[in-house]
Order: C-alpha cells, then structure tokens, then sequence
C-alpha cells in the first residue's frame, strides 16, 4: 500500500514537473511571438518609409538574378519607367527594351562588368517609356556573391539633366555675350592669392585662356605706368572699407598694344561659411573711348563753325546792309531825280533793282533771324500761349484789317515754359502765310484753338507719353498744297511756289521748325490743294532742365 502511495507520490510529482515546463515553454512561445509581431511591424514601417522615399526621390530598385534570369521591380520603379500598373512580373527582355537603343550596349557592359569582377556599377543613360516619352536616369547597384544576383537603385534625373543643360546654355550665352561686349568677369575671394578669369578676361589683356596664372601682383604689371598710381588708390581704398568701385584706366597688352578699360565690382557673400569675395567686371572700352575723343574733336570743330557763323552774321547785319542800304538809296535818288528823264526801259532797270535789294533785305534778315534761333539761349518763362497769340494778331491786325481775313480763337488759358520773344515770331510766321497764301477773290478765314494732351494721346512715335502739352492748331481756307509736300515745307529756301506769284523767302516756316525744336515741341502741317491748311503746334507745358 505504501508502495501504490510512494509511486503515486512521485507520479504526481512528474505530472507537475511536466506540466510546469509546459506551462515555461508556452510562456516562452508567447514572448518569441510576441517578439515576432513587434520585428515584423518595424519592418513592415521601414518597408512603408522606403517606399515612401522612393516615390519622394523618384527612385527604384530592382533585383537580377544572374542564374534563373529573373527580374524584381519595386513599386516605385514602375513609375520611373511609366508602367501605369504593377500587375506584371517583368523579365530580361522588358527590362532591356525600357533602355533607349543608344544606351543598351553600354548599360550592358556595365552590368557584364559588375557580375564578372563581383563589383558595384553606376552609370547614366536614358529610357523609353511605353507613351514614348524619355527621361534621363541613374543606374547603380553592386553583385551580391552568395545570392548570385545584382541589385540596385534606378533614380530619374531628368529634370537634374535638363537644369544641368540649361546651366551649360546660359553659360555658353554669356560667354558670347562677354565675346560680343569684349567684357570679362572675374571673382577674387578673401584670403586667396589667385584671381578666376573668364576666358574673355585673358582675350581682352591679350593671353591666351587660362595660360597664366592670375595674382594682383601680375595683374598691377599689366595697369599703363600713367595710370597706375590712380588705380592703386582707388583699388586700396575700396578693399579696405570693403565697397564696391569702378575704374577707367589703360593696359598694356603683351604686343606692347594699349587699351582703354573699365573695371566694376561688389564685395559680396558667396556660397556657405560666410565666404566673401570681389565679383568684378572688365570692359574693353578702347572704341568707345575713341568715338569720345572723336565726338569731342566734332565739338571743338563745330564751336569753331559757330564762332565763323557768328562772324558771318556780324558781315551780314553789317557789312553786307550797308553797300545794300546805299544800293537802295542811290536807285531812289535816280528815280526821283532823273526819273522823268529815264526812258521805259531805264526804269524798268531801275524798278528790277530795288525790288532785288529790297528781297536781299529780306533774306539778309530772314537769315539772321535763323542763326539766331540755332544759337541762341534758351530763357525759358511762363507764359499763356493764348496771350502771345494775341499778341501777335495786335501786330498783325493793318494786315488782317486790309485783307478783312475773319480771325477765331479758342484757348484753354494753360500756361507753358517758353520763350515769348520765339513763340511771337513762330505764330507770325504761321498766321502771316494763312493771310498770304489765299486766293484772290476769298476772304481769309482764320482759326486757331489750343488744348492740352498727354503725350500717350498723341500719335507721334518721339514724344514723352507721359508729359503735359499744350496742342495749338491753326487753320485757313487758303490754297493749301499737296500732301507729299507736307515735310519738306520745313526745309530752309524750300518754296511751293513762284516768287512772282507770291513773295517771301523760303526761310519762314524752316524758322518754324527751328523754334519748335528749340521748346523740345513738334510741329507739322496737314493740306489739300484747294481745301486749305492746318499746322499742328505741339508744345510741353515744363521744359526739362
């Protein structure tokens, strides 16, 4: 009986045993699986953020495996190569047709190199996608030995490529533009030695590119001696302070040849780490200084013309006016002393004679009345043009009275910058030929009316579209002329008709022109042969000082 109990004892002790390491080896079953889900859930969120910088960077990865041929594309790769779903399993022949045709050969040996030296590859090519639109891509991955397969990563590039390209254009651009200007660029960071030229930099000082090495001290031995000290000064000064600066100087080129240049930059910050630098520019300015000193050669040249139109007027007003006034004075002593005594032919002679001096007179003045206007000065006031009209037709009203002409006016009473005593005598001239040139048995009718316009308002190609004017307009009835007449009736002695038929010297309305120009106006004339005329005076309200 003892026995039964002893064996039951020790029964129940085995029983308990088991049952204990049972209960230890699910515990431990539940923590390895526990474990597991936790491994598993961080893979499966490195799987998802992998995918995630994939579609990010456009970048793909594959799997080749060398033996069976088989091929593994990522989610993302798909996309790159413009697979719209990733349903399919690709294979070798799908995976070399996405290589555009070019490319195919040279991917491959890259791929052949890798497997057979079991080393990694990178290099760049181009794709075809399935809509036939291509794109630049980065191939690289390495051979993994114990798996016998390749993988790797493929990244669109395209728009880095495209950047890139446009970067060389722009590049390629300036430098013709610098070929074009003769300007060079150059930078000169803080605390190096060496200046960076561009290949137009070498071309002005008369180097081949990048045949020398570029320091100041070399480039102070390429500044003209004359010019030296001047350049030294500015340039010290502005790197001590750290400014920007702008120098004219000379150089002498290798060839002994000296050229005019000018030199501008600005210190300024360049890329990371508080990196500063000069960026300067070079011009090659020989032909524009030489057109200066030729322009300025033209000026000496054309203040000597005036000073001889100056003497030439002072021989007209006075030299020429007094055997003329002597002409005239003789002729009508003759003609009252002796005039009865004279034959018809005699005083025909005679009459001839004193209507010449009397057209020389005229020109003589009419001329000098012209140079006057070209060189004059300009004392410019305010004025009511519609006052200084007035005040001509008061000089003008024995004529207008004798020819009983009907004179309207109409002004806005604006005031403008002007020179009274030119603008009287402008107006003269104008409303003087609309009394003149009407026909015999026509009463001269007259208007002029005046406005203000902006100058975007009037159709004139030249004009300041955002300045003031004052636009006078006078119109006659006279006998008008053709249209393609119109622009040369400024022109100085130009006439549109015989000086029988009407007097005067073919210098009135060139006068016109001259005072216009003079006020930075305009002026111009609209006509019809028979229909009358009407000139255009354009005036702004304030002269630029």
């Amino acid at each position: 009986m003892l026995l039964v109990v002893i064996v039951i004892f020790i029964g129940l002790l085995i029983l308990g045993y088991l049952l204990f390491r049972s209960m230890l080896v699910v515990g431990g079953l539940r923590d390895e699986v526990a474990a597991l889900q936790k491994q598993n859930k961080y893979l499966l969120e490195r799987v998802e953020v992998l995918n995630l910088a994939e579609r990010i960077t456009h970048l793909g990865s594959w799997e080749i495996f060398v033996v069976s041929g088989q091929v593994k594309w990522s989610e993302e790769l798909y996309k790159v190569y413009g697979f719209k779903n990733d349903d399919f399993l690709p294979d070798i022949h799908i995976n070399e047709q996405v290589i555009a045709p070019e490319y195919r050969e040279k991917v491959s040996k890259e791929l052949k190199s890798a497997i057979d030296n079991k080393t990694s590859f990178a290099v760049e090519y181009q794709i075809i996608q399935p809509s036939g639109k291509r794109k630049y891509v980065l191939g690289q991955g390495f051979y993994i030995e114990g798996e016998d397969k390749l993988v790797g990563t493929i990244q669109d590039i395209t728009e880095l490529k495209e950047a890139v390209l446009k970067l060389k254009i722009n590049e390629s651009l300036l430098r013709e533009a610098e070929m074009v200007s003769h300007s060079g660029s150059w930078e000169w960071m803080d605390g190096k030695e060496f200046i960076l030229w561009s290949d137009e930099m070498y071309n002005i000082h008369g180097f081949l590119p990048h045949s020398v090495f570029v320091n100041f001290a070399f480039y102070k031995r390429l500044v003209h001696e004359d010019d030296l000290q001047l350049f030294m000064d500015n340039f010290y000064k502005a790197k001590k302070d750290k400014i920007s600066f702008k120098i004219n100087y000379r150089i002498v080129l290798p060839s002994g040849e000296i050229r005019h240049v000018l030199t501008t930059a600005e210190h300024k910050r360049i890329g990371l780490n508080d990196n500063y630098a000069y960026i300067g520019n070079t011009q090659d300015v020989t032909q524009l200084r030489e057109a200066q000193v030729q322009l300025e050669e033209k000026v000496v040249e054309l203040n000597r013309s005036n000073q001889d139109l100056e003497q030439f007027a002072y021989v007209a007003s006075h030299d020429l006016q007094e055997p003329l006034r002597k002409i005239q004075a003789f002729g009508d002593r003759l003609k009252d002393k002796y005039g009865e005594q004279m034959n018809a032919e005699a005083q025909d002679y005679i009459g001839r004679m004193r209507g010449a001096s009397e057209r020389m007179r005229a020109l003589i003045d009419d001329l000098l009345a012209f140079s006057k206007l070209t060189r004059g000065s300009k004392s410019y006031s305010k004025l009511k043009l519609g006052d200084v009209v007035r005040k001509t037709l008061s000089d003008l009203d024995f004529t207008i009275e004798l020819k009983k002409a009907i004179v309207d006016i109409d002004f806005e009473e604006d005031e403008i910058e002007g020179v009274e005593s030119q603008l009287v005598q402008l107006f003269q001239n104008l409303i003087g030929n609309s009394l003149k040139f009407t026909s015999q048995n026509e009463v001269p009718n007259i208007s002029i009316f005046g406005t203000t316009k902006y100058g975007h308002e009037l159709n004139i190609a030249e004009i300041n579209k955002n300045q003031l004017y004052c636009v006078v307009k006078v119109k006659d009835n006279g006998i008008g002329f053709e249209t393609e007449d119109a622009l040369k009736i400024f022109d100085i002695f130009h006439r549109l008709h015989s000086r029988v038929d009407y007097e005067g010297t073919g210098i009135g309305l060139a006068i016109c022109k001259r005072i216009a120009d003079n006020h930075s106006g305009f002026i111009f004339a609209e006509s019809k042969p028979g229909e009358g005329t009407a000139f255009v005076v354009i005036l702004p309200k304030k002269q630029n000082k």
